[in-house]
């Protein structure tokens, strides 16, 4: 976080050093603004910290820790099964009965927290393919479940999210050339997997686009299964939201791009239902807005995602901003989700 963005009460998770190595202040220290204020004057530009007033405004997960842990050991053990022969990839019958036990208790838990489900947490920053797989998964299910989507349908959706990119198993380390092939090798073992036919084809069509301009075919629309569509745009939301925290596209970029994209490369119908499922700032994100102030993430809405409740604290309280009746205040940056 950058220093000028931190405030009192944030605890350092980093020692704070100077150009020489000399120690200013301590990891676990909690800082105050006389600290605040000492290191910028020495030149720091940067700190690590833990926010514990965002932590106390961020509400219930979608699914509960060991649920998420669960989902998370699905999916890397059945990608950890490297097998160079397609034709031999047969996962134990225990393991594909346990991972439909874990996709049903996903679906359960998510229902029952879907009246509240842009003020909850979903998806995580993915650090890697595990946390990647597990967003997707997420983000689907809740957008099939605001859809109303039959039991069945919605465990072939959670099914085929969490395993999409299972092909990428099968590819060679840093080969980007063949990166495509991931779509045609996930198909492959997934139909092996005795899954239900809508799973692979989302694996084989999540890359595809609504303008037959996509990958690996170039499929018409009509040829693509509504479910891979909705894949298709939940793995790009993913990547793109993982990017953004990497210093890449803003939040209303990332929207303005993905609508500009409907009925070219996403479906705009399904791309609509799913921006109504999305907080693009979680609750507990601190936030820059066009005034210059700072302030927190305190509730979502549904139709408005770029226009969050933002509290900014003052030194004799709070003070709640409700950004849809605000039109002229938007916010500019996220300083920390």
């Amino acid at each position: 976080m950058r220093i000028e963005d931190a405030g009192a009460g944030m605890v350092l998770t980093q020692d704070v050093v100077d150009e020489r190595g000399n120690l200013l202040l301590e990891k676990g220290i909690s800082l105050t603004r006389s600290y605040i204020a000492r290191l910028k004057r020495l030149g720091v530009e940067g700190i690590s910290v833990f926010d514990p007033y965002a932590e106390s405004l961020k509400q219930a997960r979608v699914i509960g820790p060991a649920l998420r842990t669960e989902l998370q050991e699905c999916f890397s053990t059945l990608f950890q099964m490297k097998s160079w022969d397609i034709l031999n990839f047969r996962p134990p019958a225990a393991h594909m009965e346990r991972v439909g036990a874990v996709v049903d208790s996903v679906i359960d838990e998510a229902a029952g927290r879907l009246d509240q489900i842009v003020n909850v947490q979903v998806r995580q920053p993915s650090e890697d393919e595990t946390q990647h797989a597990v967003n997707v998964c997420l983000l689907a299910v809740v957008t099939g479940l605001y859809l109303k989507f039959e039991r069945s349908i919605l465990r072939d959706l959670a099914l085929g999210a969490l395993f999409h990119d299972l092909g990428k198993s099968m590819l060679p380390v840093g080969d980007l050339d063949k990166s495509f092939l991931h779509t045609i090798y996930g198909r492959e073992l997934l139909l092996r997997s005795n899954m239900a036919a809508a799973v692979p084809r989302i694996a084989a069509e999540h890359h595809e686009a609504f303008d037959g301009s996509g990958h690996p075919k170039g499929l018409p629309v009509k040829d693509v299964h509504p479910l891979s569509r909705l894949v298709c745009i939940v793995n790009h939301f993913d990547n793109v939201m993982n990017a953004s925290e990497q210093g890449g596209e803003s939040r209303k970029e990332i929207i303005d791009g993905m609508v500009a994209n409907g009925n070219r490369v996403f479906d705009l119908n399904l791309l609509r239902a799913f921006l109504n499922t999305a907080a693009l700032y979680p609750v507990g994100s601190l936030v820059r807005l066009n005034t210059g102030r700072t302030g927190y993430v305190v509730a979502n809405r549904v139709h408005f995602p770029l226009r969050p409740m933002v509290r900014v604290i003052e030194d004799y309280g709070h003070t709640d901003i409700d950004l849809v009746l605000k039109p002229n205040i938007v916010i500019t940056e996220l300083v920390a989700g």
